[in-house]
């Protein structure tokens, strides 16, 4: 099973699905490289690209990974994420909205499993939650090794 979630907040969902793809310096990585089909983030010495999907919605978009190289421990496959896809559903609510993350292809069968999904409990279920409700978000601030 894919790994899934969903936050609340009282952000309206064109602002929350704004915020989410403009401010990922705020709430994923302050290394943000942006392109006019996607982007790269880093952190540490690791990175994910992004492709953005054709045919996305303003609250209805999904982002495909189209390169990785993520240095985990223990971890022999520096390309699990590539091929993955992030899809995100911002749904409204009464005073705000839900947003779900569902990373397809994040499954218990790849070995980064656990440490990915740990990181997704902290940028998406705490730091990105924390951004869209106005309180201080968490974003990877870790440049690489000199």
């Amino acid at each position: 099973m894919d790994y899934s979630a969903t936050i609340t907040t009282s952000a309206s969902p064109d602002r929350a699905a704004r915020m989410i793809t403009d401010d990922l310096e705020l709430w994923w990585s302050t290394r943000v490289d942006r392109h006019p089909t996607g982007f790269t983030i880093r952190f540490n010495r690791s990175h994910v690209t992004f492709a953005i999907d054709p045919g996305n919605t303003t609250t209805d978009f999904s982002w495909t990974c189209t390169d990785a190289h993520m240095i985990i421990e223990d971890v022999d496959e520096p390309q699990e994420w590539k091929g993955t896809s992030l899809i995100w559903r911002v749904a409204p609510t009464t005073g705000g909205c839900k947003v779900t993350l569902t990373h397809k292809g994040l499954t218990p069968q790849i070995a980064c499993f656990d440490v990915c999904q740990r990181g997704w409990q902290h940028f998406f279920e705490t730091s990105l939650r924390n951004h869209l409700n106005g309180e201080a978000a968490i974003p990877e601030t870790s440049q690489p090794a000199a």
